[in-house]
């Protein structure tokens, strides 16, 4: 991680579909997923394999 630039100025891909998430300027929590749809669908599909979460 790079602490000289601020956590949504880097790049971030969505875990679930691997599509850029865009990130809204300011301050706030980082977008991890593209749609809270898809954040549902990678947390489930981890449960069923067996990954805690």
């Amino acid at each position: 991680m790079d602490y000289t630039v601020g956590a949504k100025a880097l790049p971030v891909v969505c875990p679930h579909c691997d599509c850029p998430v865009p990130q809204k300027p300011g301050q706030g929590r980082v977008r991890l997923y593209c749609t809270p749809d898809a954040g549902k669908q990678y947390r489930r599909r981890l449960r069923a394999l067996g990954i805690p979460l």
